[in-house]
């Protein structure tokens, strides 16, 4: 049975601060911050001669990430941030053809695209629900390419990606997902799914702070478009310093083009190993049954709920209607109870490291709101 007490005291920040606001970033555990702290401490008394042990390191992470979303280590490359990877990826397939997006995308999503002018057209949803039927009517002879995230940030509606990527492969779109807010919480398999590129920041769902991610190019990709940008570290023998011959790796990697956020892949790599100790489907439950009790108390207030209720299309985030939700926000904030406020709604967003005192808490709160 999982100790969700005990998980939670690796947060300290939950002492003291009711944090419901993990689909922004999520605070990282004492055991990441040891993990992160001991990288530096390396630094301080060794200086750069243990490169070649971080080097290593920096491959056996490689690893962990790419079993966690079932690709090959040579598929997968170190980013600092989801908007550097879908550059990347835009940079890839310029020229490859029109974009369908969703219209509620992070930015990160949609303007790399849009920089490279790529034409993108907008699928609007259905309840903030975006069906296989309502993409495909978006289809024109000139749609390429499918750029999706894997949860979406302002509504909290999961999409199916092996049912999508099996539309794409027969409607031959090439199959772009932002995971940042999937990644660390929900099942994925870019094989199964059919995924071409995918691209995640772990700072939400997997708890590591700013500055780190990671990048999966599909390996049938590799050798059918010229790598966007390269650096001395992009090449088969980089300890050459040979600064003439254009002689490139062949995988995801060569787009680690100089030197890599050590300390933030080794976090990740800690982070990965936290996770799959306690298992996706056991994160999955917890996270589910802690939505199922936060919509109870949230229509027992009379709040319209605004984000996907069927559970298939729910993931850790329950967005309500609310006027002025930024004012709300910040008297939450007052009270060290932290939440988001996006578009119309005020967002919720839960984690492992969350209890249903916390919910109570937030409910309690937010009801002496109204009543004053």
């Amino acid at each position: 049975m999982i100790n969700w007490k005990k998980i939670r005291e690796q947060f300290p920040v939950m002492q003291n601060t009711t944090y419901l606001n993990s689909a922004s970033a999520s605070p990282i555990s004492k055991d990441f911050a040891e993990e992160g702290k001991r990288f530096y401490d390396e630094s301080l008394f060794y200086e750069d001669s243990k490169w070649g042990e971080w080097l290593v390191k920096i491959e056996k992470v490689r690893t962990k990430v790419a079993k966690l979303i079932g690709a090959d280590r040579a598929e997968i490359a170190f980013i600092p941030n989801t908007s550097y990877g879908m550059n990347i990826v835009a940079g890839m397939l310029e020229g490859k053809g029109d974009v369908i997006t969703m219209n509620d995308e992070f930015p990160s999503s949609t303007l790399p695209w849009i920089n490279k002018n790529f034409e993108v057209r907008f699928v609007v949803p259905e309840n903030c629900i975006y069906s296989i039927d309502g993409i495909k009517n978006k289809i024109t002879k000139e749609s390429r390419i499918l750029v999706t995230s894997h949860i979406q940030f302002s509504t909290g509606f999961k999409q199916d990606l092996v049912k999508l990527g099996n539309f794409c492969k027969e409607n031959g779109l090439i199959f772009v997902v932002n995971a940042t807010q999937s990644v660390g919480i929900a099942e994925i398999d870019v094989k199964k799914s059919n995924v071409d590129f995918l691209v995640f920041s772990s700072v939400k769902r997997l708890m590591t702070g700013e500055g780190i991610g990671a990048l999966y190019v599909n390996k049938r990709w590799h050798n059918k478009v010229k790598w966007p940008m390269v650096g001395w570290l992009s090449v088969k023998r980089p300890e050459d310093y040979d600064n003439k011959n254009l002689l490139l790796k062949n995988d995801a990697s060569v787009l680690e083009i100089g030197a890599p956020p050590i300390h933030g892949i080794f976090v990740l790599g800690r982070a990965i190993d936290f996770v799959c100790k306690i298992g996706m489907s056991n994160i999955e439950k917890r996270i589910d049954g802690l939505c199922d009790y936060l919509i109870k108390r949230l229509r027992g207030l009379g709040l319209e709920i605004i984000s996907p209720i069927e559970k298939k299309y729910r993931a850790g985030i329950v967005v309500v209607r609310m006027k002025d939700c930024e004012r709300t926000t910040q008297k939450l904030a007052k009270k060290r109870i932290i939440v988001s406020s996006r578009k119309d709604g005020l967002r919720i967003s839960v984690h492992i490291y969350n209890n249903k005192y916390d919910i109570d808490r937030f409910i309690s709160e937010l009801k002496n709101f109204w009543r004053n």
